[in-house]
């Protein structure tokens, strides 16, 4: 997909929340499991408070290493499913998996590289409409395909939306590509993917960074 792709969210999905992502929940979980921990230091009276601020340092660095993990791991999953997601909707490998020799799959490469073709010539959406509307009533997958793909690369919301509006499985991918597409290249997007791996400060850390933090919390590997 084009990097424009969050301006060609069609109509059935244009308004909607991007869904959040599955490291959010794993983010969260970490973050919960940070402050029961940061509660049963606090709540420790006997402990003396320079053990107790080390203690908390190698919470804090802990913490941040495994949300610095999730965050990564989201950015690579996201980078994955965006791919997987593109050849769903705009590839034609089900097309040739259903080709029965070297003959037959030269013919649907055939096909398929006349149906790019014919909706790549498409210059106005008014076209690409009823050309799709011919496909659609022909039955030909092929071509309607493809001129989806010519309306998703040329902003044609009114085309793109026709052929999602008959297929819910392309329109939900659709929408997940569009909701990677947000986090990805968008402002809000990389301001919650920064929030995925960040980490307050506790009070008693305050005023420190966080590669004091770290030599507070491994004293023998910041030496090192």
């Amino acid at each position: 997909m084009p990097t424009k792709l969050a301006q060609q969210m069609n109509t059935l999905i244009r308004g909607q929340r991007p869904q959040a992502p599955a490291g959010q929940g794993k983010a969260d979980e970490i973050r919960g499991l940070y402050k029961q921990g940061l509660q049963q230091l606090r709540g420790q009276r006997n402990m003396h408070p320079e053990a107790r601020r080390v203690e908390i340092a190698r919470l804090h660095a802990t913490t941040q290493a495994a949300l610095r993990k999730v965050q990564q791991e989201q950015l690579q999953a996201d980078r994955e499913t965006f791919t997987k997601l593109e050849r769903q909707l705009w590839g034609f490998d089900d097309v040739r998996a259903s080709a029965i020799g070297s003959a037959d799959r030269a013919a649907v490469d055939g096909t398929v590289r006349d149906a790019q073709d014919r909706a790549g010539r498409l210059k106005k959406p008014g076209d690409a409409a009823r050309a799709l509307a011919a496909a659609e009533q022909a039955g030909d997958k092929v071509l309607a395909r493809a001129i989806a793909k010519r309306a998703h690369d040329m902003d044609w919301d009114d085309v793109l939306g026709a052929y999602l509006s008959t297929r819910p499985t392309d329109a939900e991918r659709y929408q997940q590509a569009a909701d990677i597409y947000v986090r990805q290249h968008t402002t809000g997007g990389a301001l919650e993917h920064g929030f995925l791996g960040s980490l307050g400060t506790p009070e008693e850390l305050r005023g420190m960074s966080g590669k004091d933090i770290e030599a507070m919390a491994e004293p023998g590997d910041a030496a090192a």
